[in-house]
C-alpha cells in the first residue's frame, strides 16, 4: 500500500515536471510548421511514400489520435491513408511519372528532323532530376 503511495507521488511529480516542457516542445515545433507553411508558394504539399509511411508510423505511437497535431496534411487524409494501410494498400507517389531522358531526346530529334512539323528547339536545357 505504501508502495503504490510511493509510486503515484513520483509519477505525479516527474508529470508536472516534464508535462509543461513536452507541451512548450510542441508549441514551438508547431510555431516553426506555420513559419514554413507560410514562405511555401504552394498551399498544397504531397508528401513521398517514406514520409506518409512514417507519419503513420508515429501517429501509431500516439494512438492515431493526432487531429489537432496534422500540420502538413488534412486529418481526413491522414486517416485515409490510415485506413489504406490497415487493409494492406501499398502507398504510391502521387501524379504522372516523370518522362526519361531517352524520350525527351527522341522528341528532340524528331523535332530537328522535321522543322515544318511546328516545334523549333532553341536553347537545349539539361534535365534536373
Amino acid at each position: 500500500m505504501a508502495m503504490d503511495r510511493w509510486f503515484t507521488f513520483l509519477f505525479t511529480l516527474f508529470a508536472h515536471h516534464f508535462t509543461p516542457r513536452h507541451n512548450a516542445e510542441v508549441r514551438l515545433l508547431k510555431a516553426q510548421i506555420k513559419i514554413l507553411r507560410d514562405r511555401v508558394p504552394s498551399a498544397r504539399i504531397i508528401p513521398s511514400v517514406e514520409e506518409k509511411a512514417e507519419l503513420v508510423r508515429l501517429g501509431a505511437i500516439c494512438g492515431h489520435d493526432v487531429g489537432e497535431l496534422m500540420e502538413v496534411v488534412k486529418p481526413a487524409t491522414y486517416r485515409r491513408w490510415l485506413d489504406r494501410s490497415e487493409k494492406g494498400d501499398v502507398p504510391q507517389n502521387v501524379g504522372r511519372p516523370r518522362i526519361t531522358q531517352e524520350i525527351r531526346g527522341l522528341v528532340i530529334k524528331l523535332s530537328k528532323e522535321n522543322v515544318l512539323w511546328g516545334y523549333r528547339v532553341t536553347v537545349q536545357r539539361p534535365l534536373v532530376q
